[in-house]
């Protein structure tokens, strides 16, 4: 959770700076953002401690949970699954949030706070839902 806000909180220094307000649509512009930073974050967020989780379970020093799963047992196919379903999702949420409120600039520290705040938020939901899953195959 923490190296997600911390890589968000990198990332939108990259992109946007903090020396002027950022824009709210547009490709490459503050929502289209999302889309990108949902899909790695979760991405990473199930890929890493799956792979941690099954090297665990292949060795013997963690056990199989008594979870059952949907979601599919391949790690890779996993992760593409949910960082495609949070990037759609998490984007259109925040697009909706956006649209409703009329913004159409956004302070920039505001807009780094929202964005690194979600980047923890995101790895929060999508990671024990991932990790059950992992332990379940």
């Amino acid at each position: 959770m923490a190296i997600n806000a911390l890589l968000s909180l990198v990332i939108f220094f990259a992109v946007f700076g903090i020396g002027r307000p950022v824009e709210s649509w547009g490709v490459g512009q503050w929502v289209f953002d999302f889309l990108p930073q949902s899909f790695m974050i979760a991405l990473m967020s199930v890929l890493i401690p799956g792979a941690l989780a099954r090297q665990k379970l292949k060795n013997g020093t963690l056990a199989p949970g008594p979870h059952r799963s949907v979601l599919p047992r391949n790690l890779l196919v996993r992760a593409l699954i949910l960082a495609g379903l949070s990037a759609s999702i998490g984007t259109a949420l925040v697009a909706g949030l956006v649209w409703m409120t009329g913004m159409a600039t956004i302070a920039p520290i505001p807009a780094l706070l929202f964005k690194t705040t979600y980047g923890a938020i995101l790895a929060l939901i999508v990671t024990p839902p991932a990790l059950r899953a992992a332990l379940a195959a």
